[in-house]
């Protein structure tokens, strides 16, 4: 016999009352911007464009000529409309019909570690004038989500131009199209960026074009492994992969200057291009590598036994009980029937999820961004003398007294993340939302650890 249902469960098509206060919010947001830019033509000197000005802009030119800062007002702004885009978002995808699933997250890191390898080129005064504002903090995250949804977009477009055999084949020819103009871009711009500077006769750009070609390899071989994934899904990864080698490919010409100008000796050149590639003892120290243990390494060598030993036999004795996805309810309970229910679908789920939740890709992503994010400022700001640019992690800082206590905070974040997952029950017409929130977890986290950490790496 069924127990007693509470009431009929929202469809997928249908909005609850805080999506659409969610979405109303957002859209109000998107036209408050729109009608403060484009009264800056009209009137200059108004009201919402000066708060405009001096909050939001003027942050991000300084950020694009050297290292600006970030005050109260954008930081508070920032928040709040990731948390409204977050719920938004995820609403339209789950109206749409479009697939999500746990997995749905590897297709997406590119794009983080892609927006972090663009701001430390930026940082690294490599681009030209037209392209450097694009890639400071937060336009770099509108201009990395601007080409996902173009990546996915001419996937969609590009599968159903084939036939159904061979479907998968344009995709990888569109992504391909997608690499080379972001070569060619990025190309033009450090062509832009380097005259009139020191680097003018010093930078060779050859780097980019071959790691561009050396992306596009790699997404052809990339091709037979993905059968599995949605055209979307295939196409948004193979962009990003491929715009991940095109920036290297930046990164590795910018190196290789910095290399030869060391063997060479022309110290007062170093110096002019970058500042900190000279310590106030007179000591040439360009390069950190082991930056990149500390902050990478020692994080997945804590969670990676944890995924083994904990997580992943877990999840294989709740899909042995016919549980998929921790934490997800079927598609025809409801949450309050669930709690209300003692059926062994529920002891099931109570007994295993937050142990098994440790094998899901979304909640180890997100904790591992985390960790990374506070172990590169801590050492960022204690062993190579950086700056701290955020409210939120300066006033933690003077909290402790120390950017270690920063590291802790960020770690126990990551903990907070499991627990969250651990307890959190999800309506199956919540899926989209139970990912792209972790997705924004590990954006915030992952993101700026990996620019700190990309940064400190190459003494920029």
């Amino acid at each position: 016999m069924n127990p007693t249902r509470t009431g009929p469960i929202l469809g997928d098509e249908k909005f609850s009352w805080w999506e659409r206060l969610a979405i109303f919010a957002l859209s109000l947001i998107v036209f408050i911007v729109s009608i403060t830019v484009i009264s800056e033509t009209l009137s200059p000197d108004n009201f919402l464009n000066s708060i405009f000005q001096e909050y939001f802009m003027n942050p991000i030119r300084d950020e694009s000529m050297s290292d600006g800062s970030y005050n109260q007002v954008n930081t508070l702004s920032y928040n709040v409309t990731l948390i409204l885009a977050v719920i938004s978002i995820a609403a339209i995808l789950r109206k749409a019909g479009m697939a999500a699933t746990e997995y749905t997250i590897f297709a997406l890191v590119p794009w983080v570690i892609w927006a972090a390898l663009g701001e430390v080129v930026e940082d690294a005064a490599l681009f030209g004038p037209a392209l450097e504002s694009w890639f400071v903090s937060p336009g770099i995250h509108f201009q990395g989500a601007a080409w996902v949804i173009l990546s996915g977009f001419i996937a969609s477009l590009a599968a159903k131009s084939g036939n159904t055999s061979d479907d998968r084949i344009w995709v990888t020819g569109s992504s391909i199209a997608l690499i080379s103009f972001q070569t060619i871009l990025f190309l033009t711009s450090l062509q832009q960026g380097r005259i009139g500077t020191p680097m003018e006769n010093l930078l060779n750009l050859w780097p980019v074009a071959i790691f561009g070609f050396i992306g596009i390899i790699f997404v052809l071989i990339s091709h037979v492994l993905m059968e599995k994934w949605t055209s979307i899904e295939q196409g948004i990864f193979q962009v990003g992969i491929g715009g991940c080698f095109v920036l290297y490919g930046c990164l590795h010409s910018y190196i290789q200057m910095m290399l030869k100008l060391e063997d060479a000796g022309q110290f007062s050149t170093l110096l002019m291009i970058d500042r900190s590639s000279i310590s106030e003892s007179g000591v040439v120290d360009i390069f950190h590598p082991e930056a990149l243990f500390w902050t990478l390494v020692v994080p997945a060598l804590v969670l990676i036994p944890v995924y083994l030993f904990i997580g992943l036999p877990n999840l294989r004795k709740l899909k042995n009980c016919e549980i998929s996805i921790p934490g997800l309810l079927p598609p025809d309970l409801s949450l309050s029937d669930y709690e209300n229910e003692r059926t062994q679908l529920h002891d099931n789920m109570e007994l295993l999820t937050w142990k098994a939740i440790l094998a899901s890709p979304i909640v180890l992503i997100a904790m591992y961004g985390q960790a990374v994010d506070g172990i590169a400022t801590g050492i960022g700001l204690v062993e190579y003398g950086y700056i701290e640019k955020h409210v939120f992690s300066s006033a933690v800082i003077d909290f402790f007294g120390t950017a270690y206590g920063f590291t802790v905070l960020k770690c126990f974040i990551g903990v907070v993340v499991w627990w969250f997952y651990a307890l959190q029950r999800w309506e199956y017409r919540y899926r989209h939302l139970r990912i792209l929130m972790a997705l924004a977890l590990m954006t915030v986290g992952l993101a700026p650890g990996l620019r700190d950490v990309f940064r400190m790496a190459l003494g920029v």
